[in-house]
């Protein structure tokens, strides 16, 4: 009979365990690349135009044919219904992989060359006039409104797209527990390109073949709590200065449920993407209730309020502290580096806290296996509050390391060795 010794069961088992913690190599991303992808439900992305952020909504979907070739179509939509189409955009072709990114440890910038195919399709007639302007019947196209024109090889003057050359579009690709993500460069809407890689990750893509039963309000208030749900790396978040002008800002989030009815949210801020150091951390805790269904964005996800009764700041450089403690309103103590100082109840325009300021958000939440996903904030950097400026659409996830420690292929594997 077969048996194992005590240090090859101990080797085994500590393989697994580095296999589990450790960034994934560019041949492990190419591997579990091959498959089917899509959005998990509409994503919010922003159109700006002029000095103003518009709401857009789109679905991707991406086969991995190997890994080295795709397909993809993306339909970007009007309003959150999924229902009224701007644009779709279907095409094939070749990735290839340019090396690592320098700011998301495990992410790989790459190239998309559709060079096999690339067809445009127009569904609103504003956009059929503004792309015939800009076509001018070059290449013979005379754009139609729902007739797919394909452009594998012809000009798209409103793309920036000539004659006899292929789209080629630049993002990053990473892999994590069976989610695909890819990047984001800014909160404005703007494509990456090769000396302007992505800086953050978007929402993921799950499997075609990974759905799941959705959770009833009772599975889901039980699924959230015991756990520490925090950002995967730096995300883009839209925000605003102080003379109101959207910016770009760089965060993680990390939320706990402390009760059934009790929530502390911790926001850290960077001055920018990779290894930069933190300048600034927001506490907020305060009480949430549970509002209405938003099955209409996905399947198992439900409003809530998030009231805030407790807010504390901590600078966490001289500089932010220094700036902090200009023109500091009458009853704040002077801030300090590393130092908590608490805010509750107080005002401080310079972080746009008046007494005008809304006390809650109208949030929404959803969660599926290791991940907890938020509402999506408004592109134009402000809150969700009141109830009509919901965005309807989720947020990138925030993780629960404690139940993402094992996949089920390998806990299986430990398991069987442990009974050997």
């Amino acid at each position: 009979m077969f048996t194992i010794t005590y240090l090859t069961k101990t080797l085994i088992i500590m393989t697994l365990v580095i296999k589990l913690v450790t960034s994934q190599t560019l041949d492990e991303i190419k591997a579990q690349i091959i498959n089917d992808w899509k959005s998990i439900a509409l994503e919010l992305v922003p159109n700006y135009q002029g000095e103003t952020a518009y709401p857009e909504y789109q679905r991707r979907q991406w086969n991995f044919t190997s890994d080295s070739g795709f397909s993809t179509l993306i339909e970007n939509f009007e309003d959150k219904s999924g229902s009224n189409r701007k644009i779709s955009i279907q095409g094939q072709g070749e990735i290839a992989f340019q090396g690592a990114s320098d700011v998301i440890s495990g992410a790989y910038l790459c190239q998309f060359n559709f060079s096999k195919s690339a067809i445009i399709t127009l569904h609103t007639d504003e956009f059929v006039t503004a792309f015939n302007g800009a076509q001018q019947g070059q290449d013979g196209i005379t754009w139609v409104k729902d007739k797919p024109q394909d452009v594998t090889k012809l000009a798209v003057p409103a793309l920036g797209k000539q004659s006899n050359q292929f789209f080629l579009a630049y993002d990053l690709i990473y892999i994590r527990d069976d989610y695909l993500y890819m990047g984001e460069v800014d909160v404005f809407g703007n494509e990456a390109t090769l000396d302007n890689p992505p800086k953050g990750l978007c929402a993921p893509l799950i499997p075609f073949s990974d759905d799941e039963t959705p959770l009833t309000l009772d599975e889901l208030k039980e699924a959230i709590l015991g756990g520490v749900w925090q950002s995967l790396t730096k995300e883009v978040r839209p925000s605003k200065n102080n003379q109101g002008k959207l910016i770009t800002t760089f965060q993680t989030r990390k939320l706990t449920f402390l009760s059934e009815s009790n929530y502390s949210l911790v926001l850290t801020s960077f001055p920018g993407p990779g290894q930069t150091s933190p300048f600034l951390e927001m506490e907020v805790i305060g009480p949430f209730v549970w509002e209405e269904d938003a099955s209409q964005v996905v399947a198992g996800a439900y409003f809530a309020k998030f009231s805030m009764s407790q807010l504390y700041i901590t600078p966490m450089n001289d500089e932010m502290a220094t700036n902090l403690n200009q023109g500091l309103p009458e009853g704040i103590e002077p801030f300090k580096n590393g130092q908590k100082a608490n805010l509750t109840g107080k005002e401080f325009p310079a972080l746009g806290m008046t007494s005008d300021s809304p006390d809650y958000e109208s949030d929404m939440v959803y969660q599926r296996q290791n991940r907890l996903y938020l509402q999506a904030r408004p592109v134009d950097g402000g809150m969700l509050y009141p109830k009509e400026r919901r965005t309807y659409s989720l947020q990138r996830d925030l993780i629960d390391p404690e139940r993402s420690s094992f996949n089920l292929f390998l806990l299986l594997n430990l398991i069987v060795i442990l009974m050997l």
